[in-house]
Protein backbone atom coordinates (compact mmCIF):
# COMPACT_ATOMS: atom_id res chain seq x y z
CA UNK A 1 0.00 0.00 0.00
CA UNK A 2 1.26 3.41 -1.06
CA UNK A 3 1.82 6.09 1.53
CA UNK A 4 -1.33 8.17 0.18
CA UNK A 5 -3.64 5.23 0.24
CA UNK A 6 -2.31 4.67 4.07
CA UNK A 7 -2.65 8.07 4.97
CA UNK A 8 -6.83 7.98 3.17
CA UNK A 9 -7.29 4.81 5.09
CA UNK A 10 -5.95 5.74 8.69
CA UNK A 11 -8.24 9.31 8.04
CA UNK A 12 -11.29 6.85 7.07
CA UNK A 13 -10.62 4.89 10.30
CA UNK A 14 -9.70 8.24 12.58
CA UNK A 15 -13.30 9.79 11.33
CA UNK A 16 -14.93 6.76 11.91
CA UNK A 17 -13.93 6.67 15.78
CA UNK A 18 -16.64 9.89 15.90
CA UNK A 19 -19.02 8.47 13.41
CA UNK A 20 -17.98 10.66 10.47
CA UNK A 21 -17.10 9.59 6.95
CA UNK A 22 -15.44 10.99 4.05
CA UNK A 23 -17.64 12.57 1.11
CA UNK A 24 -16.55 10.71 -1.98
CA UNK A 25 -17.65 13.90 -4.25
CA UNK A 26 -14.92 15.41 -2.26
CA UNK A 27 -12.14 12.93 -1.28
CA UNK A 28 -9.98 11.83 -4.60
CA UNK A 29 -6.26 11.22 -4.61
CA UNK A 30 -4.33 13.35 -7.16
CA UNK A 31 -0.92 12.96 -8.54
CA UNK A 32 0.32 16.34 -7.61
CA UNK A 33 4.18 17.74 -7.22
CA UNK A 34 7.49 17.64 -8.92
CA UNK A 35 7.24 14.23 -10.86
CA UNK A 36 3.70 15.04 -11.59
CA UNK A 37 4.11 15.83 -15.21
CA UNK A 38 6.04 13.07 -16.52
CA UNK A 39 3.98 10.40 -14.59
CA UNK A 40 1.16 12.13 -16.11
CA UNK A 41 2.45 11.88 -19.81
CA UNK A 42 3.37 8.45 -19.12
CA UNK A 43 -0.24 8.15 -18.67
CA UNK A 44 -1.25 9.25 -21.30
CA UNK A 45 -2.59 13.38 -20.28
CA UNK A 46 -1.28 16.23 -21.40
CA UNK A 47 -0.77 17.78 -17.45
CA UNK A 48 -1.35 16.81 -14.05
CA UNK A 49 -4.81 17.09 -12.44
CA UNK A 50 -5.56 20.40 -10.75
CA UNK A 51 -7.29 20.65 -7.32
CA UNK A 52 -9.76 23.28 -6.02
CA UNK A 53 -9.40 24.34 -2.83
CA UNK A 54 -10.58 27.45 -0.72
CA UNK A 55 -11.58 29.25 -4.14
CA UNK A 56 -8.42 28.75 -5.59
CA UNK A 57 -7.34 26.26 -8.42
CA UNK A 58 -3.86 24.89 -7.07
CA UNK A 59 -1.91 23.60 -10.42
CA UNK A 60 1.42 22.21 -11.31
CA UNK A 61 3.96 24.92 -12.97
CA UNK A 62 7.46 25.74 -12.78
CA UNK A 63 9.30 28.86 -11.89
CA UNK A 64 11.79 31.09 -14.30
CA UNK A 65 14.75 28.85 -13.59
CA UNK A 66 12.40 25.59 -14.55
CA UNK A 67 12.01 24.45 -11.22
CA UNK A 68 8.81 22.83 -9.86
CA UNK A 69 6.25 25.32 -8.30
CA UNK A 70 2.63 25.36 -6.75
CA UNK A 71 0.72 27.32 -8.82
CA UNK A 72 -2.12 29.19 -7.51
CA UNK A 73 -5.09 31.18 -9.06
CA UNK A 74 -8.64 32.25 -8.22
CA UNK A 75 -11.14 29.55 -9.35
CA UNK A 76 -13.54 30.51 -11.88
CA UNK A 77 -16.51 30.25 -10.22
CA UNK A 78 -15.30 32.42 -7.53
CA UNK A 79 -14.12 34.85 -9.76
CA UNK A 80 -17.42 35.12 -11.29
CA UNK A 81 -19.12 35.02 -8.05
CA UNK A 82 -16.36 38.13 -6.83
CA UNK A 83 -17.20 39.84 -9.88
CA UNK A 84 -21.29 39.86 -9.52
CA UNK A 85 -21.14 40.68 -6.27
CA UNK A 86 -18.95 43.72 -7.06
CA UNK A 87 -21.44 44.91 -9.80
CA UNK A 88 -24.69 44.76 -7.05
CA UNK A 89 -22.47 46.89 -5.09
CA UNK A 90 -21.99 49.00 -6.96
CA UNK A 91 -25.41 49.30 -8.82
CA UNK A 92 -26.91 49.81 -4.89
CA UNK A 93 -24.17 52.65 -4.13
CA UNK A 94 -24.85 54.02 -7.41
CA UNK A 95 -26.08 57.79 -6.46
CA UNK A 96 -24.55 57.88 -3.62
CA UNK A 97 -21.59 60.71 -3.78
CA UNK A 98 -18.60 59.76 -5.50
CA UNK A 99 -16.44 60.02 -2.06
CA UNK A 100 -18.11 57.34 -0.20
CA UNK A 101 -18.94 55.44 -3.57
CA UNK A 102 -14.92 55.18 -3.79
CA UNK A 103 -15.10 53.75 -0.27
CA UNK A 104 -17.77 51.16 -0.84
CA UNK A 105 -16.11 49.91 -3.48
CA UNK A 106 -12.46 50.16 -1.91
CA UNK A 107 -13.43 48.18 1.17
CA UNK A 108 -15.23 45.16 -1.18
CA UNK A 109 -11.73 44.63 -3.22
CA UNK A 110 -9.40 45.59 -0.07
CA UNK A 111 -11.14 42.15 1.22
CA UNK A 112 -11.11 40.37 -2.08
CA UNK A 113 -6.89 41.16 -2.37
CA UNK A 114 -6.75 40.08 1.29
CA UNK A 115 -8.50 36.45 0.33
CA UNK A 116 -6.96 36.36 -2.89
CA UNK A 117 -3.81 38.29 -2.70
CA UNK A 118 -1.33 35.12 -2.86
CA UNK A 119 1.84 34.98 -5.29
CA UNK A 120 0.44 33.82 -8.63
CA UNK A 121 -2.65 35.32 -9.00
CA UNK A 122 -1.92 38.93 -9.65
CA UNK A 123 -3.39 37.98 -12.63
CA UNK A 124 -6.72 37.56 -10.92
CA UNK A 125 -6.28 40.42 -9.09
CA UNK A 126 -6.24 42.66 -12.24
CA UNK A 127 -9.21 40.94 -13.46
CA UNK A 128 -10.79 41.65 -10.77
CA UNK A 129 -9.20 45.68 -10.64
CA UNK A 130 -9.90 45.97 -14.66
CA UNK A 131 -13.69 45.01 -14.79
CA UNK A 132 -14.28 47.32 -11.43
CA UNK A 133 -13.10 50.59 -13.13
CA UNK A 134 -15.06 49.39 -16.74
CA UNK A 135 -18.18 49.16 -14.70
CA UNK A 136 -18.23 52.00 -11.90
CA UNK A 137 -17.25 54.00 -15.79
CA UNK A 138 -20.76 52.27 -16.55
CA UNK A 139 -22.69 53.17 -13.28
CA UNK A 140 -21.56 56.57 -13.15
CA UNK A 141 -22.43 57.13 -17.20
CA UNK A 142 -25.86 55.74 -16.08
CA UNK A 143 -26.85 58.66 -13.67
CA UNK A 144 -27.58 61.40 -15.96
CA UNK A 145 -29.51 61.71 -19.33
CA UNK A 146 -26.52 62.32 -21.61
CA UNK A 147 -24.11 59.51 -19.61
CA UNK A 148 -22.17 59.88 -23.37
CA UNK A 149 -20.59 63.24 -21.64
CA UNK A 150 -18.57 60.77 -19.09
CA UNK A 151 -15.71 59.70 -21.39
CA UNK A 152 -12.67 58.18 -20.43
CA UNK A 153 -10.71 61.39 -19.86
CA UNK A 154 -12.69 62.72 -17.65
CA UNK A 155 -13.12 58.98 -15.76
CA UNK A 156 -9.45 59.51 -15.09
CA UNK A 157 -9.66 62.49 -13.58
CA UNK A 158 -12.21 61.29 -10.99
CA UNK A 159 -9.98 58.32 -10.77
CA UNK A 160 -6.90 60.70 -9.86
CA UNK A 161 -8.81 62.75 -7.04
CA UNK A 162 -10.91 59.18 -5.63
CA UNK A 163 -8.63 56.59 -7.07
CA UNK A 164 -9.67 52.66 -6.55
CA UNK A 165 -7.84 50.22 -4.60
CA UNK A 166 -4.87 48.60 -6.34
CA UNK A 167 -4.16 45.04 -6.59
CA UNK A 168 -1.83 43.73 -4.01
CA UNK A 169 -0.67 40.74 -2.86
CA UNK A 170 -0.98 39.72 0.29
CA UNK A 171 1.56 37.21 0.40
CA UNK A 172 4.58 37.51 -2.52
CA UNK A 173 6.43 34.97 -2.82
CA UNK A 174 9.31 35.36 0.03
CA UNK A 175 6.34 35.21 2.68
CA UNK A 176 5.41 31.89 0.80
CA UNK A 177 8.51 30.44 1.07
CA UNK A 178 8.83 30.77 4.61
CA UNK A 179 5.06 29.42 5.24
CA UNK A 180 6.30 26.08 3.12
CA UNK A 181 7.07 23.08 5.52
CA UNK A 182 8.34 20.60 3.32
Amino acid sequence: MTAPLRVEDALRHRLGKFGLTLEPSKTKLVEFGRFAQRDASKRGRNRPETIYFLGMTLYCSRNQKGNFKVGMRTEKSRLRRSLSSLQELMRQVRHYVIRDQVSEINAALRGHYAYYGIAGNLRSLLKVYRATERYWCRMLRSRSRDGGRLTWDTFNQIKERNPLLRPKLRLPYGKLQALAVL
